[in-house]
């Protein structure tokens, strides 16, 4: 998983003092800076906005947020203090992205709300690598589209594992076309070598997981297919723990790595006795008994009961006494009981959590409005491959219970409208049985169904009660026919 007046950066000088003396006199030496600055413009700021920063310090379990109001001309200013060493912050107004802030750094930024990560630039000292960083990111990190696993087609192993590594040589080709520009720091070379080789492992994943899906079938890979995973540093203390800049692409590997090798094409994690045990042998062998292990099968048993209401509330009983012999992470201890809690009125035969958004024309929908028809309930958002892997399925579906009592009803978690109506205009997914609504960030309908993963989907009865929650994807074609084809012919 949401840009005052401009100032000079003060730097902390020692003072001369002239003697009458025919000796020279040394300078005191000059203190070390230890404040960085941004300051600059935002282009159609809206009123309301800030500028915030996030900043994981060393020795600091969680990052620091801060936020500075942006004046009516559109400037802004931050200043940094306790800056000792180089380090990785977070930079947002409508979008965020990663800087490289340094003691002394002075940077001029200029940015449009509207295009954040088309337009932002910096000038001054930290500019060099900052600008690196915002072209990187624009291009690679946050260019889903241009992810080789968003064009896998019918890819084989081989075919798809020469994508990744031509888009691996691209990334590493403007990392090194920077560094003959004017030299970066030689911890940024070391992280960003980092983050690539995470993204290359994270495409490798994705494809195996998308064969799966697609096949319903563990998929069947070259034997040194996942050698390169087996070389990444994994960072023990968990997730969280990770640099900001490398923490969307592990938290998104771990995500890959739980339905790559440890549930099944489904999805489910399986019901059977030993369940448990079998998880921590896996993923003993490939983190080791740390906190990261920890967090990658609480997060598993917390996305089961939130995806898979029934089935996976039964899983999870399974697994829960070896849980309680290996977990040590208290906080996902508190987050699985609070998920099992939480979880209880989103079995078969409860109530629908209802709820009211808002269409691409801003009138308000509910799901009320659908009672007397079955819904197939649909989470997504605009750049989630898997969601938009599923709409030519999706379309076939429609056309098979188009005129029947069956509502597709799509709902997008893209924070920015303009996104969720970009793909609605690009992908396949509108037509006279599908209703688009935006929950944006995923605070209202997606949270009350405690949606973890994507897309997910549920099949709502006629009644208005859950029939299915963790229903099959469009792609599974006659299961989740067969399903709406039930809770149709049922009472309501």
């Amino acid at each position: 998983m949401k840009p005052l007046s401009l100032v000079s950066l003060y730097l902390l000088l020692g003072s001369c003092t002239a003697v009458r003396s025919s000796q020279p006199t040394p300078t005191a030496t000059a203190k070390p800076a230890t404040t960085a600055v941004l300051r600059g413009t935002v282009k159609n700021a809206q009123p309301g906005d800030s500028v915030r920063l996030w900043r994981k310090q060393p020795g600091h379990p969680q990052r620091t947020a801060r936020a500075v109001s942006i004046a009516p001309d559109g400037t802004f200013r931050l200043l940094e203090e306790n800056v000792s060493d180089s380090l990785d912050v977070q930079f947002g107004v409508s979008n965020a992205l990663t800087l490289y802030l340094r003691a002394g750094d002075s940077l001029d930024v200029v940015v449009d709300r509207k295009n954040f990560y088309e337009t932002i630039h910096f000038r001054g000292r930290g500019a060099h690598v900052n600008n690196y960083l915002a072209r990187a990111q624009h291009h690679f990190d946050y260019n889903f589209d241009g992810l080789p696993e968003s064009q896998v087609g019918s890819s084989s192993p081989a075919e798809f594992v020469r994508r990744v590594d031509a888009y691996q040589q691209r990334q590493l080709d403007t990392l090194a076309a920077w560094q003959a520009r004017a030299p970066l720091p030689e911890p940024l070379l070391r992280l960003r070598r980092r983050v690539i080789a995470q993204q290359r492992a994270l495409s490798l994943l994705r494809y195996a997981g998308h064969v799966k899906g697609t096949t319903q079938q563990e998929p069947v890979l070259p034997p040194d297919y996942f050698a390169s995973l087996r070389e990444l540093h994994w960072p023990p203390e968990g997730v969280y723990a990770c640099r900001p800049a490398q923490l969307q692409t592990v938290a998104f590997m771990l995500g890959a790595y739980r339905y790559a090798f440890l549930v099944a094409p489904s999805g489910r994690l399986a019901t059977t006795p030993g369940t448990g045990e079998q998880l921590y042998a896996r993923t003993t062998a490939d983190f080791g008994a740390t906190t990261l292990r920890d967090q990658v099968v609480g997060d598993l048993l917390i996305n089961q009961l939130y995806d898979f209401p029934d089935e996976g509330r039964l899983a999870v009983r399974a697994a829960l006494p070896a849980f309680r012999v290996h977990n040590r992470d208290s906080t996902i201890a508190r987050n699985l009981r609070e998920a099992w809690r939480s979880t209880a009125g989103l079995q078969a035969g409860s109530q629908a959590p209802d709820f009211t958004l808002r269409d691409a024309t801003g009138k308000n929908v509910s799901l009320h409005d659908f009672r007397g028809k079955v819904v197939y309930l649909d989470f997504w958002y605009s750049s989630c491959a898997p969601c938009l892997a599923e709409a030519p399925a999706a379309r076939k579906l429609k056309k098979q219970f188009q005129g029947r009592d069956v509502v597709f009803l799509y709902v997008s978690v893209d924070r920015k409208a303009e996104d969720w109506q970009r793909a609605l205009a690009k992908y396949p997914l509108t037509g006279p049985t599908s209703v688009h609504l935006l929950d944006p960030g995923a605070t209202q309908a997606a949270a009350a169904y405690g949606v973890g993963g994507y897309p997910n989907y549920w099949v709502i009865g006629r009644n208005g009660r859950i029939w299915r929650g963790g229903a099959p994807r469009p792609s599974a074609g006659p299961e989740i026919a067969a399903l709406l084809e039930q809770a149709l012919a049922a009472q309501p």
